[in-house]
């Protein structure tokens, strides 16, 4: 699993396409809004019609991609 509830983020996992005023006027916290964002990529790949373990190996590539321990 990717991420536990209320866990948070370290510097390597934050996105890096996210602009720093997106952060600063959001009335949530940078943990809320990586947790909604993992929320998010998660509903959407199951409505898609993707099985939990799919999902999860999924979503750890997309991990590993946001926290560039992998590229191309």
């Amino acid at each position: 699993m990717i991420a536990e509830p209320n866990s948070s983020p370290t510097s390597d996992d934050a996105p890096s396409s996210t602009p720093a005023s997106i952060l600063e006027d959001s009335p949530l916290s940078a943990d809320e809004l990586y947790q909604l964002t993992l929320y998010k990529w998660r509903y959407s790949l199951e409505a898609h019609g993707f099985d939990q373990e799919e999902v999860r190996k999924l979503m750890f590539l997309k991990w590993l991609s946001a926290s560039r321990r992998v590229q191309g």
